[in-house]
This record gives structure tokens, sequence and C-alpha cells, in this order.
């Protein structure tokens, strides 16, 4: 059965129904004819064919690079709750990190008409060298949290990653540390301006950085704490710039004997659930996940009203625990 079939058997135009299953008001006796006939069939409207109608297919797409990893799911959860709260349907994209494969899902993602795509991340900043994909997008509402994408209807809802780690060296610094060392993630947007707050921090007092660099959350920490021993690097504090580098970190160093803590602080950055599980409970920069994820999704609700929005910076904030 389709709307034309509904409008002939209730004795009402095609133009009628379409209101009628896009919640338009019409006459009630016209309503409680199309209901009975809905109700005798039990008939389920088609999203492809009330998207037609209504030129929206009350569907947004979140692009994160992994679900598995808990700051992604949270942003993820956040976006999805708040949406869903005004009848939009969610679609994941979980990229794996791929160029190409993110690629293929925008391709996807436009032909089925969403309504628009929140980036979760400054890594999908790498779609800004791929000129054919922008212009695919250029009409298309596109909201990235922590990133941004050079697109006409591209908003932002930014993150002060650089302020939030230089706040923690100086706690650190302040504290009595001198040889903090550094661990970064990647080299995204985000964890550049991370590392540019860390080297900043150490400028101010004098003192030297040491960096290491790592592309796995959990067995590049333990790697990077292994060179940091072989090297017998001179260190009384590690600042990373992920929650679950830090904890490994804290595992690794433990296992050295080393006294977290006390012989040496271990600050991470997320603010995620991970800070809980370490020993002791770990200090963490807290990048406002759920509120930036909230903001992302308000933001799009906003453009697609055709509301005028601005892009948005969020202060960090150091959560102070046992291992720093």
């Amino acid at each position: 059965m389709n709307i034309y079939d509904i409008a002939k058997e209730a004795g009402v135009s095609i133009s009628t129904v379409s209101k009628y299953l896009n919640n338009k008001s019409i006459r009630p006796e016209l309503k409680e004819r199309i209901e009975y006939v809905i109700n005798k069939y039990d008939y389920v409207p088609s999203a492809v064919a009330q998207g037609l109608v209504s030129k929206s297919m009350k569907i947004v797409a979140v692009m994160v690079v992994d679900i598995q990893i808990s700051h992604y799911a949270a942003a993820a959860y956040a976006i999805d709750k708040t949406l869903s709260a005004f009848g939009y349907r969610v679609i994941i994209c979980n990229t794996l990190g791929d160029e190409k494969n993110s690629i293929r899902y925008i391709d996807s993602l436009i032909k089925i008409n969403v309504d628009g795509i929140i980036f979760i991340g400054s890594i999908f900043n790498f779609l800004n060298k791929y000129e054919k994909v922008l212009k695919k997008i250029d009409d298309l509402p596109i909201i990235c949290n922590n990133g941004h994408l050079d697109t006409n209807n591209c908003h932002s809802v930014y993150v002060d990653d650089k302020m939030g780690v230089y706040n923690a060296v100086e706690y650190l610094i302040k504290k009595g540390r001198q040889k903090i060392v550094y661990v970064q993630y990647l080299s995204t947007s985000s964890s550049n301006l991370k590392c540019s707050g860390y080297k900043e921090a150490l400028e101010k007092y004098g003192l030297k950085p040491v960096i290491y660099h790592t592309d796995d959350l959990m067995e590049g920490g333990y790697q990077v704490v292994e060179s940091m021993l072989a090297n017998k690097e001179e260190m009384d504090a590690v600042m990373c710039g992920e929650d679950l580098l830090a904890l490994a970190c804290i595992s690794g160093l433990s296992a050295a004997n080393y006294k977290i803590g006390s012989d040496i602080d271990v600050i991470g950055f997320n603010g995620s659930s991970f800070t809980n599980l370490s020993n002791p409970r770990m200090t963490s920069v807290d990048n406002k996940i759920e509120e930036t994820s909230i903001k992302s999704a308000q933001m799009l609700l906003d453009v697609l009203k055709g509301k005028k929005v601005e892009d948005v910076t969020f202060p960090c904030s150091l959560i102070i625990k046992k291992s720093a």
C-alpha cells in the first residue's frame, strides 16, 4: 500500500494524505478517515517518501575515527541523545582513520540526502586537501567538533587544547617538577596545539622540552615508557596528550618501580572514565566532550532552522586526582 491507495480508499486527495503523514493540519473528519485506512492495513510510511515531501530525511551523520575509543563513543552518544529528542535519526560512520573510507562514507551520505554531518575531531581536517570532496558538501550543513572544513556551510565547536595542556604543565612546574616529558599521539591539528601548549609553558619557565611520539594509544604508551627507560630519561613528570596514553604510562612506570604521584607525576588529557581505572587515580585535563558534543548537535539544529550561528570555543579544566 502507498499514499495513492490510502487516498483512494479514504476518499481524499493525495496531497491531504501527504499533509497528514508530515504532521500538517487537516480537517478532523479527513484525519479520521485517513487514520482508519492506515490502521486497517497497518501502514508504515516510507521515510524516503516523507523526506521527498518535507525536503528533509531527518537523518544526521556523525563521523568518528574509532567508535571503540571512549572519547568518540561519549561524543556520539551525546549527539545522538540531543538530536533524537528532536526527531532525528543518527548514523554513526566509523572511518577507522582511513581517508578513502571517510570519502566513501561522504559519497554514500550525499546519496541518501542526509540533513547534515557532524565530524568529531580535528583529524577530519585532512578533507581540506580534497577539493572535489569539499565541493560535494559545500551546501550541506557541516559541524566540526574541534576541527574545521573549508566549506560555505561549516561551523565549528572548538576546545582550547593548547591552553588546557599549558595550564596542566604550569601546575606541574609550580609543584616543583622540572623535568617534564610530553607524550604526543598522532600529529593532528589538535595534538599539535596540545604539544605547543607544553612547549610554551616550559619556555616561560626556562625548562627544556622532551617529546615522545606514538601512533598507538595503548601499546604505544607502553613502548614510550620502554624508550624512556632505555634512554635513561631524567624525568619527574609525564604529560600525555590522551588519557589512554597516560593509563599505559602509569602502568609501565609503576612496573618499573616508580611511585606515581610521588617519584613522578602523570597527567592525561580528556577527563575520561579511564582516569578512575588507574592506580592511583589519574589527574587529567577535561576537554568538555559532553558539553561540546551537545553544543555541536544544537548548532546543527539551529543551522537547519535557518538561524545564524557563530563558532564557539570551550575552555578546558584540570581535574586533579592522585597521579599528580
